[in-house]
């Protein structure tokens, strides 16, 4: 295994939908015990785990992004770890994942440097409202490499290989539930069209659509907005197949998305060239 891929993820919808990508694409699942992870990212994941305490851990769902959430292989040379950052502004945590697999490998280091390891990193994020261009930049101010990464494209950069790309519905604008709505639609088009009426029926006020805090001294609505209507529609489509899975699990398990889907797909398309292409 000479290839390495580190992924930073946004969330574990992005991590559903790449692994699924990547299936397609022949690769399989590293399903091995941290201990017997390849050398030296076992030890490094070992070290991580030993310095976590009980309270640095969310119940319900892995938070430790400093190991990955899902680990692929193909054909025994190239080894993709993707990491869940739980949000596109946590810079200091892509920071230390980052630092932590740069400093795995020192040239000063016999031990390390034995191993011979090639690292890939990407960057993948949503446009949102703010464009490709500007999420590009914003990568690029983060890292201060001595080149610019270019969305859709590998590079060699210094020591490293670096990618990144932006999940849009056009260059201005779009996320990654763009891309799965044209996925997943065009042969369900009743079902989704179903989903959307349900939720316009049942639109609940903006103060409603909040996180509720109830407990033994006050009932109150926190201040930010949870409801993203294109979330909504996945998983109300959703329950028909998967009953009370959330959307990770209905991305990477539902029959919404084919082998066919993703071979056609442009997004799916480009995205699978930024993992198989060598430079």
């Amino acid at each position: 295994m000479n290839k390495i891929i580190i992924v930073f993820c946004e969330g574990q919808h992005d991590i559903a939908f790449l692994s699924k990508i990547l299936f397609v694409d022949g690769f399989t699942a590293y399903n091995k015990k941290i201990k017997n992870f390849i050398e030296p990212l076992n030890k490094q994941y070992e070290t991580e785990l030993s310095e976590k305490k009980i309270a640095d851990k969310k119940l319900g769902f892995q938070s430790e992004h400093m190991l990955p959430s899902v680990a692929l292989q193909k054909d025994e040379n190239i080894l993709v770890l993707l990491h869940n950052l739980n949000g596109d502004t946590e810079v200091s945590k892509r920071k230390q994942i980052l630092d932590m697999y740069q400093n795995i490998q020192s040239e000063d280091d016999d031990f390390t440097k034995e191993f011979n390891l090639n690292f890939r990193f990407i960057y993948f994020f949503d446009a949102d409202k703010k464009g490709i261009a500007a999420r590009v930049d914003d990568i690029n101010n983060e890292l201060e490499l001595s080149a610019n990464l270019e969305h859709n494209n590998i590079n060699k950069i210094d020591l490293y290989e670096w990618g990144c790309y932006v999940f849009h519905k056009d260059k201005d604008s779009g996320d990654l539930e763009d891309i799965l709505l044209d996925l997943m639609k065009p042969n369900n088009e009743k079902i989704f069209i179903e989903s959307l009426s349900f939720l316009t029926t049942n639109n609940l006020s903006e103060e409603r659509q909040k996180e509720f805090i109830c407990n033994d001294t006050e009932e109150k609505y926190k201040d930010r907005i949870k409801f993203k209507e294109k979330k909504s529609i996945i998983s109300i489509a959703g329950q028909l197949q998967f009953s009370s899975m959330n959307n990770s699990v209905i991305i990477a398990k539902s029959d919404y998305i084919k082998k066919s889907d993703i071979s056609s797909n442009t997004h799916c398309i480009d995205i699978s060239k930024l993992f198989l292409e060598s430079i």
